[in-house]
């Protein structure tokens, strides 16, 4: 996995900028990954006097300050979350991308199903009925595959590995047909696996 041993997370204040209330400092939550550091407004304030740097909150015990730490304690689990399903889909961590996660900003992710819909919409008048059919077969066998893998008809490209083909290999090998037709032999699983492979490529020349 892509790990990284330098993450951390910190709240901070800065001088306002608005001249009528300067004693009101606005709060940031710094994100921080192998030295790179970026910082979140939190479009919130807090007086100065009640600000403690050392702890990285407010002071005092009444109802409005009890309510301005746990709203940065959820904020601190918020960005915690981000950092960890970054980890666990072993992507690269780095601060830009657990800030974009915790904004909501996610990129797109190409899946193969997108990449199979542009396959045959591009090439539809340039293959011929009977070559355009059978990747629309390839394609149902891949939906019956990653509905059985995962419970999803659908999967991201990056998430596409040795094993997944492999995977995919043995289902269309050991597939049992429930209308009858007979099992894939050979040649026809070589044939749906040919097909990925071509699909595939046509993502990579596009990058």
């Amino acid at each position: 996995m892509k790990t990284s041993n330098t993450f951390g997370v910190q709240f901070i204040v800065r001088p306002s900028r608005n001249k009528k209330d300067n004693n009101h400092l606005p709060v940031y939550a710094r994100i921080s990954v192998n030295r790179r550091r970026l910082e979140i407004s939190l479009k919130t304030t807090i007086p100065s006097e009640d600000w403690i740097p050392a702890k990285e909150k407010a002071k005092g015990s009444r109802a409005g300050i009890k309510e301005f730490n746990q709203y940065l304690s959820n904020v601190r689990s918020k960005i915690n979350e981000c950092y960890r399903e970054l980890l666990m889909s072993d992507k690269t961590i780095t601060a830009e991308a657990i800030k974009n996660l915790y904004l909501g900003n996610r990129p797109q992710e190409h899946t193969l199903q997108k990449l199979i819909t542009y396959h045959n919409e591009t090439l539809k008048d340039i293959l011929a009925q009977g070559t355009l059919k059978n990747y629309y077969t390839t394609q149902r066998y891949l939906e019956k595959f990653l509905k059985n893998r995962s419970g999803s008809i659908d999967i991201g490209l990056s998430d596409l590995d040795y094993q997944f083909i492999t995977d995919f290999e043995h289902y269309l090998r050991t597939y049992i047909p429930v209308d009858h037709q007979k099992r894939l032999a050979n040649n026809g699983v070589m044939k749906h696996l040919e097909r990925l492979r071509k699909m595939v490529n046509m993502a990579v020349k596009m990058e």
